[in-house]
């Protein structure tokens, strides 16, 4: 796989769905050999099949749709807080759906940026390696309100901040079927 964002590229980086589990070094593969590894998906992908939400939940105004909101839940305890998908558009009445972004980055435990979401959010240029590890497959540690806590093989501890995960077509998820990943 090409890692693009290395300020040389001009495009998206490439699917990762074309890359097949056999492709792929033994110490990115589950305990079994990938028997348990899944295919990527991308965050829109994943929302629609494990949240139940439809392409009326997304935006399509922009150059990379679509696009969803980073919002907030209050619990009922009004104590707690925590990070979500929020849908683009009310779509019950007043309110949005939301999906709490811990509950559904759980079923994953690796994450891949597009250079796109930060071009996208932060403008142009941003999507260099000088800003970001893009086209590296990078574990989940931790999921908070200043980002997710990330960690790669190759680049360490990372944060990713939580703006560019609003461009649902740019953020790739996968579960390699490892077992030891940090609860979100």
């Amino acid at each position: 796989m090409t890692v693009q964002g290395t300020g040389q590229e001009t495009g998206p980086a490439s699917d990762p769905r074309e890359v097949s589990v056999s492709d792929l070094p033994a110490d990115d593969l589950g305990p079994v050999g990938g028997a348990l590894a899944t295919e990527p998906v991308t965050l829109a992908e994943s929302l629609m099949a494990e949240a139940g939400w439809s392409s009326a939940n997304f935006g399509g105004d922009g150059p990379n749709p679509p696009y969803l909101r980073i919002g907030g839940k209050l619990w009922v305890t009004l104590t707690e807080f925590e990070p979500c998908f929020s849908s683009f558009h009310r779509d019950r009445l007043l309110f949005r759906t939301k999906v709490s972004m811990t509950d559904h980055l759980s079923r994953y435990d690796q994450i891949m940026v597009d250079p796109l979401a930060f071009e996208d959010r932060f403008g142009p240029r941003q999507g260099t390696d000088a800003t970001f590890p893009f086209g590296a497959w990078l574990t989940i540690r931790e999921i908070r309100f200043t980002g997710i806590e990330l960690l790669g093989k190759r680049h360490g501890p990372v944060v990713l901040p939580l703006e560019p995960l609003a461009v649902a077509s740019a953020i790739w998820l996968r579960n390699t079927g490892r077992s030891g990943r940090a609860p979100g």
